[in-house]
């Protein structure tokens, strides 16, 4: 679809631009990719840095940005309409596009009402992950990214298995996963899941819970189960890891599910080492879904008498922490060279305990590389 296209996603906006406000959960930019020109819209809060990344950007060197200031004089519908109408119609020489694409899963209700009412004349097409696929093939500096963020997590690692000790709290280990990151350059990619004993069987455990007491941090205990899941941010762009550790002597089915679900990551790693580019006029070329690796990993946690995990096996990561692809048994999309995932199986028993282990995995032309470094035998503290 060759029309112009509104962009509204903060995390597309800032990877076509490089803008970043500060709080992106707010309306802070709007960006319009027209053909050969991207056209960012911003207020007066904004227009120094938007200035200053203009002559950064490295994502579509073949665009020129424009760079324009919208505010409650000047909406940012009336402002966009000015911009559609000086643009050229597609295959002629008028002025005026008669077609505007937007992201479906951004605009909200009242953006739309507004832009009907100020865009006469132009139909408005919805449209969905325009710029998400172009997002999952990662370019060299988004690697390098992304590469630093996985070491600082690596290194992390090491430092939190120092503070791990009976009474610590949930809370404790947190903060000092967050106070690390923030004093080696990066920040969290999200909130860290630091979960002791029976809650680690909550594969996304929310210590904040509003039917918690207020600083109600479990502390930990001996013989017990600690599961760590966290990663750091660096140039914006995310890390993922999950590790699990043992307090005293572990019970024997914890060591047992701990031993099915490293088995079913390495079975699914050396499935998705396939997923790499050869000469076509090879006959042993194969692709592999992320389907595929998902039913493989389910498939061994069952085989050991165990229910398999309630998520899917990975999902892509970059500025987003959870974005394409999905290692899904739900998704046949075929992996190719370029993307960074996770590989994240698990064994979870409500109320008594959660085994994950979660790698970040780059796929290369001639194979895979694990980026995630962190010592994945079981470990007893």
């Amino acid at each position: 679809m060759n029309i112009p296209l509104l962009i509204t996603t903060p995390t597309n906006i800032r990877y076509l631009t490089g803008f970043t406000g500060a709080a992106p959960e707010e309306r802070e930019a709007y960006c319009l990719l027209a053909q050969n020109d991207l056209y960012l819209f911003t207020n007066a809060l904004y227009i120094e840095s938007a200035i200053n990344i203009k002559s950064q950007i490295s994502n579509l060197k073949q665009n020129k940005i424009q760079i324009l200031e919208i505010s409650r004089e000047n909406p940012f519908a009336i402002e966009l309409s000015r911009v559609l109408k000086s643009l050229p119609l597609q295959g002629s020489t008028f002025k005026g596009v008669n077609k505007l694409g937007f992201e479906e899963n951004s605009l909200t209700v009242l953006e739309y009402n507004k832009l009907t009412r100020e865009l006469k004349g132009i139909t408005l097409i919805p449209t969905q992950n325009r710029v998400e696929e172009m997002r999952m093939i990662k370019r060299d500096d988004e690697i390098a990214s992304i590469k630093k963020a996985a070491q600082i997590t690596d290194q992390c690692y090491d430092f939190i298995l120092k503070k791990i000790q009976p009474g610590v709290t949930e809370s404790d280990i947190a903060w000092e996963i967050e106070s690390f990151f923030r004093k080696h350059g990066a920040t969290t990619a999200f909130s860290p899941i630091v979960a002791f004993g029976k809650n680690s069987s909550q594969p996304h455990y929310n210590p904040y819970s509003i039917t918690k007491k207020p600083f109600d941090s479990p502390s930990l205990k001996n013989n017990d189960v600690i599961l760590l899941d966290f990663g750091a941010r660096v140039n914006g762009y995310c890390a993922d890891m999950t590790r699990v550790v043992f307090i005293g002597k572990p019970k024997d089915e914890w060591i047992r599910a701990y031993h099915s679900v490293l088995e079913a990551q390495k079975k699914a790693l050396l499935a998705m080492k396939k997923c790499y580019h050869v000469p076509l006029h090879d006959s042993k070329s194969v692709s592999i879904s992320g389907a595929a690796l998902d039913r493989a990993a389910r498939k061994h946690i069952e085989d050991a008498s165990f229910s398999p995990y309630p998520h899917s096996l990975g999902h892509g990561v970059g500025l987003d922490i959870h974005e394409s692809p999905r290692l899904s048994v739900k998704n046949d999309e075929l992996l190719t060279p370029g993307m960074v995932c996770t590989v994240e199986p698990g064994v979870y028993v409500e109320g008594q305990y959660g085994i994950r282990i979660e790698d970040l995995v780059f796929l290369r032309n001639d194979g895979i590389e694990i980026l995630s470094k962190s010592n994945k035998d079981v470990l007893l503290l």
